[in-house]
């Protein structure tokens, strides 16, 4: 299929600002195949993550994963993820993120669009697949009937149309790398908002997952690029106070930790500087208290910005992907306790005091 098409799709959906934010995501994806090679098997992408629009939201998360690429025919009623995803290493990554995602309270769903091409989007077919942990399998469910219990009436957004140089950064991609973009999209425009005219309450995503075979700990990842704000020694890194939020949700009843990785560029021209990234665990003892306006968030409202200092946030090398260094900051309370006691050596320490 013609590329073209396939990023006029995306410009007519997404705003910049989330078009930035995704490529950053596919170009990580690239680090982890050649300047992160070692650990490519550790990463795993991400998820929408989604509520039905009523009163106890928040009771009712859904995490949908989307096949990457059309399938000519569903699965039967019962699928093994290795078999879906075609390889017994995605299905093993799979069926752990699963699992954490189910202990933080949430359902798994994968989604699979099913017809000739990605585009034009309203022609697929889409079959879902529950993630059953009791027998680590993923069983079919009625698409229909499943959202019939969704109540109300949703529409699908818009996007504005992008700079030149954005436009060719999305042409410069391959075409695989469009249509995993495109039929991700389609679910949640399409599908959702656009064929079954769903709301959604709160939406968000996991940008993707880390995973340390040895242990099995599991860290999603938040992957956004970013130019640091401030001067000198108040330089900072603007972040969604709302992701931060999302991660918590997510980690905290699994006891584990989360990444923030940052694609560094320069203001003017996006120049690549280098990646960057501070676990959840410091986020959370380092973050000014005082939020900030930012930009627009998935539901279209103004987002409040958490400031991180920039000298925090540490270059991210191949060997902090590797399974030892996982495991070292992979425990969220027990990182901030480390780092609850570091702080204050260091405050009895500037002011002469000892205990």
């Amino acid at each position: 299929m013609e590329k073209r098409k396939l990023v006029e799709y995306l410009e007519e959906h997404w705003t910049e600002n989330k078009a930035k934010g995704i490529i950053a995501q596919l170009l990580f994806k690239r680090e982890m195949k050649s300047r992160y090679s070692r650990y490519r098997r550790k990463f795993f992408d991400g998820c929408w993550v989604l509520a039905p629009r009523e009163k106890d939201f928040f009771k009712f998360r859904f995490c949908f994963f989307v096949h990457s690429r059309v399938m000519k025919d569903a699965p039967g009623e019962d699928a093994e993820p290795e078999d879906i995803m075609k390889e017994a290493v995605e299905g093993f990554k799979f069926r752990r993120i699963a699992s954490f995602l189910n202990r933080a309270g949430l359902e798994v769903i994968y989604a699979i669009p099913v017809g000739d091409s990605p585009l034009p989007p309203e022609d697929m077919r889409w079959f879902l697949y529950r993630y059953s942990s009791r027998r680590e399998m993923l069983q079919q469910i009625d698409a229909d009937a499943f959202f019939s219990q969704w109540e109300g009436k949703g529409k699908p957004g818009q996007g504005k149309t992008w700079n030149d140089r954005l436009i060719q950064d999305y042409l410069g991609l391959e075409e695989d790398e469009l249509v995993s973009l495109v039929l991700n999209d389609a679910f949640y425009t399409s599908f959702l908002k656009g064929r079954l005219r769903k709301p959604v309450s709160d939406p968000s995503d996991v940008d993707g997952f880390l995973l340390s075979f040895s242990s099995g700990i599991v860290l999603p990842l938040e992957i956004k690029e970013k130019f640091p704000a401030g001067t000198g020694n108040n330089m900072f890194f603007g972040i969604d106070a709302g992701r931060v939020l999302m991660l918590l949700r997510l980690c905290l009843p699994n006891d584990t930790n989360a990444l923030y990785i940052v694609r560094e560029v320069e203001e003017a021209e996006r120049e690549f500087r280098g990646w960057k990234f501070m676990p959840l665990s410091e986020i959370i003892l380092t973050a000014s208290w005082n939020l900030q306006r930012g930009g627009k968030g998935m539901g279209g409202q103004e987002t409040q910005t958490i400031k991180l200092p920039y000298h925090k946030f540490k270059n991210l090398e191949s060997s902090d992907l590797s399974d030892s260094s996982l495991e070292d900051i992979g425990n969220l309370p027990q990182e901030i306790r480390k780092l609850a006691e570091e702080f204050k050596r260091v405050l009895e320490g500037r002011f002469g005091w000892n205990g």
